[in-house]
C-alpha cells in the first residue's frame, strides 16, 4: 500500500489580535478538507491556534515525521519566536495569509505582515535549512486561494507517488537509441522511481497462455472502436491483444505502475508484430503509461503527466518529426502508440506500421493511425537521469497538411516554461542541449504544475537557447551544464 501526501496545518497568532473571535484558523479548516476531499491526500491539523514558542515546540512533535507539507497559516499577526520551531518539521512549506474583514479603523487580524516577517526569517535566517516555500493568501473558500493551492496540491501529489513508483522494463531500449540509456541508481537518486528489468521472451510466453474466448471478446471491442481496419494479416489482431493481456498480467503481477518496452526489433523477430495497439489500448482503456522503444524517462514522464492531471487516460510519446516555419507550428508524431481519446472526429484506424518492413514483403501489424484533435497540451520530459525536466504548453490545431501517416498532431503557439518559444529556436534548444529525442504529451495544459514540481524537486529546467547561423560558446556551456 503506498501512502498518500500527508499535508499538515497549523495557525499562528498573538493574544492582542482577533484571529480567534473571527474562527479564522476553524474555518480555514473546514475549507481546507471541502478542497481535499477530491484528492488522495490526508490532511493533519494542530487542534489549536499557536500562541507561544511553547505551543510551536508542541505542534512540532504533533506533526514530527509525518507530513510530506507544512501550510502555516499566520491568522492574525504572529511573533517570530513561534515560527522558529515549526521549521524543524519538515523542508516544504506554505506561508499564508489572510485578509482583515475590515479596511478601517482598529487592524483586527494583520496577517498579510507577519507572513512576510516569517519568509523573510525562513530566508535569511534559516537559509541553511533550505526551507522551500510558497506563500497563499486569501480565505480558503475564495478561488485565489484554491485556484493557487491547487497547484501546490497536484504538483506535491505526483512527486510524492513518483517516489514511490516502480517502472518495468522489457526487452531494454530499441537498437541503437543509446542516448535513452540511463543510469537506474541516478534515476532512483533524482526523482526516486525504481526500475525492474525483464524480457521480450518472459512476455510473450506469458502472451501465448491465455484462453481464446477471452482475446477474441476483446478483438471486438478493439475493431468495433476503429473508423476504419487496413491490416494485412487477420491474426495479428490476436498475437497483438495476447500481448495486451500479457502486459496488464506483468505490471499487477509486479506492482509496476507504467511500463516501457522495446517494440522493436525483438518483436518481429519473435512474434511476428507490431506492438503498438497493445501499447496504446492500455493508455486508453487501462489509463497506464506505456512508452515504446524501451524509453525509461519517457515512461517515467508519460507517469508524471498522469499523476498530475489525475485522469482515467493516459498521456502519450512522440517524436518532433517536422515544423513549419510560416505556421510557426511543429509536428508531434509516432509511429502508431498513441491512444485513441486522442483523436479528431475521424478517430483511430488500426493499420499495418508504416515503416516496419518497408522496402520489403513483410507487414506487421497493428499500429494506429489517427490525427489529434484540437486542444490545449502539455509536453514534457524528465532527461538527463531525471535531472532536467522539459516543460512546454501549446495548442494542437487542424492543420491543412494532415502530416506523416501514424498517430500524430500540429502543436502551436507553444511555450517554453510559459515563456512563447518559435518553433525554430524550440527545436535549436532541443538539439542543443542534447535532448533525448521523445516527448510525453498529455491532455490539458499543466505547465504550472510542472514548474512547481520542478521547483519542490530541485530539477533543471531547460531554457530557451535562440537560432543563429554559428556556435555559439553559450552552447558548449549550455551543453556542458546539463551533463
Amino acid at each position: 500500500m503506498k501512502e498518500v501526501l500527508r499535508i499538515g496545518f497549523v495557525a499562528t497568532s498573538i493574544s492582542p489580535y482577533y484571529a480567534e473571535e473571527q474562527n479564522v484558523r476553524k474555518n480555514s479548516e473546514e475549507h481546507l478538507k471541502l478542497i481535499l476531499k477530491n484528492y488522495d491526500v490526508e490532511l493533519l491539523s494542530f487542534y489549536k491556534t499557536i500562541f507561544s514558542k511553547e505551543d510551536s515546540e508542541e505542534a512540532e512533535r504533533f506533526f514530527n515525521k509525518k507530513i510530506d507539507f507544512l501550510l502555516l497559516q499566520t491568522s492574525s499577526c504572529s511573533s517570530g519566536e513561534q515560527l522558529y520551531p515549526l521549521c524543524n518539521i519538515v523542508n516544504k512549506m506554505g506561508i499564508w495569509a489572510v485578509p482583515d474583514q475590515e479596511t478601517e479603523g482598529d487592524v483586527k487580524l494583520h496577517s498579510l505582515v507577519s507572513t512576510s516577517h516569517y519568509l523573510g526569517i525562513i530566508k535569511k535566517l534559516l537559509s541553511e535549512k533550505k526551507i522551500k516555500t510558497k506563500w497563499f493568501y486569501n480565505y480558503a473558500d475564495t478561488d485565489e486561494f484554491k485556484n493557487k493551492f491547487l497547484i501546490t496540491l497536484r504538483s506535491l501529489i505526483a512527486l510524492k507517488k513518483l517516489k514511490q513508483s516502480k517502472l518495468g522494463l522489457i526487452g531494454g531500449i530499441s537498437p541503437g537509441f543509446d542516448n535513452m540509456i540511463v543510469d537506474n541508481a541516478k534515476i532512483k537518486t533524482n526523482i526516486g522511481t525504481s526500475i525492474e528489468e525483464t524480457t521480450i521472451k518472459e512476455l510473450i510466453d506469458k502472451a501465448k497462455n491465455f484462453k481464446q474466448p477471452l482475446i477474441d471478446e476483446e478483438i471486438k471491442k478493439i475493431k468495433a472502436s476503429a473508423s476504419s481496419i487496413h491490416v494485412s494479416n487477420d491474426d495479428s489482431f490476436n498475437r497483438v491483444t495476447r500481448v495486451y493481456f500479457a502486459l496488464k498480467q506483468m505490471r499487477e503481477e509486479n506492482d509496476w505502475d507504467s511500463l516501457a518496452v522495446q517494440c522493436w526489433s525483438q518483436f518481429q523477430e519473435l512474434y511476428d508484430i507490431a506492438p503498438c495497439m497493445a501499447y496504446g489500448w492500455m493508455g486508453s482503456e487501462d489509463g497506464i503509461a506505456v512508452s515504446c522503444e524501451g524509453d525509461v524517462q519517457g515512461s517515467i514522464s508519460m507517469l508524471l503527466l498522469n499523476y498530475i492531471s489525475n485522469t482515467k487516460k493516459s498521456s502519450t510519446l512522440l517524436d518532433l518529426a517536422t515544423f513549419d516555419k510560416k505556421a510557426n507550428a511543429v509536428l508531434m508524431w509516432h509511429c502508431g502508440v498513441s491512444p485513441r481519446h486522442f483523436a479528431n472526429e475521424d478517430g483511430i484506424s488500426w493499420v499495418d506500421h508504416s515503416t516496419l518492413g518497408r522496402k520489403t514483403e513483410k507487414k506487421y501489424g497493428v499500429a494506429g493511425d489517427q490525427v489529434f484533435k484540437p486542444q490545449s497540451s502539455t509536453t514534457t520530459y524528465l532527461g538527463n537521469n531525471a535531472e532536467r525536466i522539459l516543460i512546454l504548453n501549446s495548442e494542437i490545431f487542424e492543420h491543412t497538411n494532415k502530416g506523416f501517416d501514424g498517430t500524430r498532431g500540429w502543436f502551436k503557439e507553444t511555450k517554453l516554461n510559459r515563456d512563447p518559444i518559435s518553433a525554430e529556436n524550440l527545436i535549436n534548444t532541443l538539439n542543443i542541449i542534447g535532448h533525448e529525442h521523445h516527448y510525453a504529451v498529455g491532455q490539458g495544459d499543466y505547465s504550472k504544475e510542472l514548474l512547481e514540481f520542478a521547483a519542490w524537486n530541485d530539477l533543471k529546467l531547460v531554457d530557451e537557447i535562440p537560432l543563429v547561423d554559428y556556435i555559439s560558446p553559450k552552447d558548449n556551456k549550455s551543453n556542458n551544464l546539463l551533463i
